[in-house]
């Protein structure tokens, strides 16, 4: 059993750990100001879409903030898994680094189980971060450095933690929606417009001689005629 990592796998570990992070904290950013996300809108990859659905809150905390605490610590924790590092300080980074890879990796499978199957649409930032957690949950059950005994000890923690996520995000209420629908009034009097011009640009709108909206009340030509003084 090796009991410490070696620089090449700190390094690309740190790496992955290091994009999910910025990824992490951008889309954590995004959901506390209400902003759009850069680069992603369409008809597929819909982030806003994605960001907006109740998957994308744990309660009233959106859950990228989630995943910015679980990359932190795993980052942190990189820099005492080394031959640098103590014994003693190797016994608690492993297990931390192993409980927060695979929680990462199992969290990817869950997003993108829903982004397929309850959202219809995906979230490309959303993609790559998952991405990176699936690469180093596969890197430390490929190297165990704890073990397989060990290492399938602690994996139960990373599989509570993801209940706990899923649990949480069910309990979430579903955020509100709303049906704007439009009512005419059969009696409606007044300017009219063509069925033709209703979903028209504006500019086809003021051109169209159809558009009535505007024209100029019909007055009597005499109004505008000098005043005439009787004898």
């Amino acid at each position: 059993m090796n009991s410490y990592l070696s620089r090449k796998l700190i390094w690309t570990l740190r790496l992955l750990c290091g994009v999910a992070l910025v990824i992490s904290g951008y889309l954590t950013w995004v959901a506390l100001n209400k902003s759009n996300v850069a680069g992603c809108g369409g008809s597929i990859f819909d982030c806003d879409h994605v960001l907006s659905s109740r998957w994308s809150m744990w309660f009233a905390a959106p859950v990228a903030t989630g995943a910015l605490g679980l990359y932190t610590l795993a980052i942190v924790a990189l820099g005492f898994c080394g031959a640098n590092a103590s014994e003693s300080q190797r016994r608690f980074a492993l297990p931390t680094l192993t409980v927060c890879g695979l929680a990462a990796g199992l969290s990817a499978i869950w997003f993108v189980s829903l982004q397929i199957f309850a959202i219809g649409h995906f979230c490309s930032y959303c993609l790559a971060a998952h991405t990176c957690g699936l690469l180093i949950a596969t890197l430390l059950i490929w190297k165990r450095p704890l073990g397989t005994s060990r290492t399938a000890a602690f994996s139960t923690c990373s599989v509570a933690c993801v209940f706990v996520l899923i649990g949480g995000q069910l309990l979430t209420p579903p955020p509100p929606t709303f049906h704007t629908e439009y009512h005419v009034s059969a009696h409606q009097t007044g300017p009219t417009m063509s069925p033709d011009l209703v979903d028209a640009p504006d500019s086809e709108i003021f051109m169209s001689p159809d558009a009535n909206l505007f024209e100029a009340p019909d007055f009597d030509d005499q109004i505008f005629e000098a005043p005439v003084i009787d004898d």
